[in-house]
């Protein structure tokens, strides 16, 4: 095990470049041993997406001289003969399945299960649906919450979706405590979250990747899993979110070698998962708010992640500050600091650019806490609670999101 690697002084990300999918060349003797690394002297968004454009995957958080290096060891080892400074990270390794090790945790049949008790406990609000089925066949559970009996187009509709990436189990978790959260209230009465079921068609689908979670947690351990299990001509897997079709592959922020783990697949929506998320929206114009739980970044990130530009020419001004505004006062609740998604890095293909600039929607990608991909399951009940309001703030938007600003629709 790689313990720490330091070759000269710490040099600027623009010298001695590698060539871009160098990070993820396939057929390398350590490709498939994903480990954590820390890489000390990297400082800026800019040498962040430098890296990304480079394919290697260095998480969702950012500290003001570090980032995570989720790779092999061969990885670690180039960026030390760079210059970084490059130490070993603590290593999830020998954890049991999510029972007994992490009880609290849902496998995908355990969520399928809650999904479906639910809809049975509350037949009048909780109706089962599918985006259909994941490369190896699972069923892309979802419930819609309504009191309309029949999904019902004329009303304004909020879509939650957790895991696009595989290894970010706590979404899951969060996002069936919001269903849990808009169930558990009482039909017909006065409160805050009656209102929305009354008026709104609540769309809930807790895993967008459900075999790359179950591959993930396959054999008692964790294996800091990202993608789907889709294979291709160089390794296995697509990055679910960089595969949707605005900006795809545009700018740097996604990968084009196989192996890599923000590969972006051979064409827009090539992932079925993706073509899957496509079908259902274009089908359901009323969608007009959403959140994507991601982990761990504690942030709240808004469009767009292509370009570093806050209003380029794709992005209506009015629609900027309603994002912004979106990002305070969801920040106001949660706690998690708001900005444009390209300040933490450049992203293309991602969900949010797509709702955004493809559909006209109004996403938020939420990033959320744990210090890592796999916090134990006594962190679940309370970042569920943080999460609620502001999954709440966009429901209630949902109807005129620019209303925050002052502009009717």
């Amino acid at each position: 095990m790689l313990k720490s690697l330091v070759v000269g002084g710490l040099v600027a990300l623009s010298l001695m470049l590698v060539p871009a999918g160098m990070a993820a060349a396939p057929g390398h003797p350590s490709a498939t041993q994903v480990e954590r690394f820390v890489v000390y002297g990297v400082y800026t968004r800019e040498q962040r997406s430098q890296l990304v454009a480079e394919g290697y995957d260095i998480g969702e958080a950012a500290w003001a001289d570090h980032v995570e290096l989720y790779g092999p060891e061969w990885q670690a080892r180039a960026l030390a003969l760079r210059g970084f400074r490059v130490e070993a990270g603590p290593q999830v390794e020998g954890i049991d399945d999510f029972p007994p090790g992490d009880q609290g945790y849902h496998t995908y049949a355990e969520m399928v299960a809650e999904v479906q008790a639910i809809a049975a406990a509350h037949p009048s609000t909780v109706h089962l649906f599918s985006l259909g089925t994941s490369y190896e066949g699972r069923d892309l559970i979802g419930a819609r919450v309504s009191d309309d009996a029949t999904d019902n187009l004329s009303e304004p509709g909020v879509f939650y979706v957790g895991q696009h990436h595989a290894r970010e189990h706590l979404t899951v978790e969060v996002v069936l405590s919001i269903l849990n959260l808009y169930a558990a209230t009482k039909p017909h009465t006065s409160n805050k979250i009656s209102k929305l079921v009354h008026t709104r068609q609540i769309y809930i689908v807790p895993s967008l990747n459900p075999d790359g979670a179950e591959y993930d947690i396959a054999g008692g351990s964790y294996h800091f899993w990202r993608k789907n299990r889709q294979p291709n001509s160089q390794a296995i897997g697509t990055d679910n979110n960089r595969n949707y079709s605005y900006r795809w592959g545009c700018c740097g922020g996604s990968d084009g070698n196989g192996g890599g783990e923000t590969y972006r697949g051979p064409s827009p929506l090539s992932a079925p998962e993706n073509q899957r998320m496509a079908d259902f929206m274009l089908a359901h114009p009323n969608v007009k708010t959403g959140i994507s739980y991601h982990t761990y970044g504690d942030l709240i990130l808004y469009p767009y992640g292509y370009t570093y530009e806050d209003e380029p020419p794709d992005m209506q001004h009015v629609d900027h500050q309603t994002f912004m505004a979106m990002g305070a006062a969801m920040e106001a609740t949660a706690g998690y600091h708001a900005q444009q998604s390209s300040d933490l890095y450049i992203t293309d293909g991602d969900w949010n650019d797509w709702m955004y600039g493809a559909l006209h929607r109004y996403p938020i990608t939420i990033e959320m806490s744990g210090g890592g991909f796999y916090p134990p399951d006594e962190f679940i009940a309370g970042e569920a609670r943080r999460n609620w309001e502001a999954a709440l703030f966009v429901a209630s938007i949902a109807d005129c999101p620019t209303k925050i600003v002052g502009v009717n629709c």
